[in-house]
């Protein structure tokens, strides 16, 4: 007699996911460990993405056609990245598909300025900032920071991508010379001696549900995360908490919010804001009982976050793997670690290949990093 099935999930959710790259495949994953069906945009059939979905489509996010045939298949929209084009999706969204960050909060965070703006008109710690818009506000910042200010481009710079370091008069009077289109439009920062860097990812849901990841050091090598390891403790996180956590619930934030603080003395800053999951978060695939990525689907789609989050080891580190040129990677057998690779086609200098987590309940932090530095260089990068 024939056995009868059935599907096992009658009615999967569908969530859509604006971009092919690694954390997009992470999202991917996770969703379909939560029973989600999760579609992916992206331009080619070996993005990091498309290779763990049956739900890919090929198109460009930025093509209007492509978009609009890819939103109708899908009941909520999420990010991999924060420069999506909010206002194409806005004209192309059908009305009842639901969008986490929503648009208008997606322009706010894509704009280093109205970032900046956003954290200082709710309270939230930061370095002095000015907008530059031409050489005179420039030559202005100039003199404000006494010659000493970070500039970079409001849209489109991240990984160091569009930041230029000013230390001296000399740099400065470089710098004038040097940039006459103002078209993108720039902000200047306060050069911050900090001590070091630290970082936290932060989850809201609808119903006001919010949970966090715990704050770690975070070390950047070239503009680019190299490695992270945690927990830490810092006298001013927990009033941070407080502030950022108003900060969602007054503009109705839904989704994963990562934070990047510069360390100085007791002080918290914050450097840098990204509306989504985020590298300095990839340890808590191994180190937490829910990762980054479960947490946002979560928050997007209005599940759930009362459960804690905890740590699932008393150390945990992360290390990045970055190509240094164009020759096919070597991954080194018996790893201590737990690899994530990205399944990216090609390797290239400054590309992040993927990443190994570290977890212990012996080893120091000092120690479980040295473990992984040490295995990181037996890859051939």
């Amino acid at each position: 007699m024939p056995v009868k099935t059935s599907s096992a999930i009658k009615t999967p959710l569908s969530v859509g996911i604006l971009g092919g790259g690694q954390l997009a495949r992470f999202l991917v994953e996770k969703g379909q460990n939560l029973g989600i069906e999760t579609w992916v945009l992206s331009d080619n059939k070996n993005d990091p993405a498309a290779q763990v979905t049956n739900h890919w489509v090929k198109g460009n996010p930025t093509n209007p056609k492509d978009l609009a045939e890819f939103l109708k298949n899908i009941s909520v929209l999420t990010f991999e990245s924060e420069f999506a084009d909010a206002t194409l999706i806005q004209e192309v969204a059908p009305p009842a598909l639901q969008i986490f960050p929503n648009l208008s909060q997606i322009k706010t965070f894509q704009d280093r300025f109205l970032q900046k703006t956003l954290l200082e008109n709710h309270l939230v710690e930061t370095s002095p900032f000015l907008k530059v818009s031409d050489t005179k506000e420039l030559e202005r910042a100039g003199d404000f920071f006494k010659f000493k200010y970070v500039l970079k481009k409001r849209i489109g710079g991240y990984d160091g991508y569009g930041t230029f370091i000013v230390k001296n008069k000399k740099d400065h009077q470089k710098l004038v010379e040097t940039i006459t289109d103002f078209k993108v439009g720039y902000i200047a920062e306060a050069f911050i001696s900090f001590d070091y860097e630290c970082a936290a990812t932060f989850f809201r849901n609808e119903k006001g549900q919010t949970t966090h990841t715990p704050l770690v050091f975070s070390k950047q090598s070239q503009s680019k995360c190299d490695y992270v390891f945690g927990p830490i403790q810092h006298s001013s996180f927990n009033k941070m908490k407080t502030k950022i956590n108003s900060l969602m619930k007054k503009i109705d934030y839904v989704g994963a919010l990562t934070f990047e603080f510069f360390v100085n003395g007791n002080e918290l800053l914050v450097n840098e804001t990204a509306p989504r999951v985020h590298n300095s978060a990839h340890y808590t695939m191994d180190a937490l009982s829910q990762d980054q990525f479960t947490l946002h689907l979560k928050s997007v789609l209005n599940w759930d976050l009362s459960i804690p989050v905890t740590t699932r080891s008393k150390q945990f580190c992360m290390v990045n793997l970055v190509g240094t040129n164009e020759h096919p990677v070597i991954v080194p057998k018996n790893l201590s670690g737990t690899l994530y690779w990205y399944g990216k086609t090609q390797n290239r200098n400054g590309r992040k290949m993927g990443h190994i987590n570290y977890t212990s309940n012996v080893m120091t932090s000092k120690n479980l990093l040295k473990l992984a530095q040490s295995e990181r260089k037996r890859f051939k990068l």
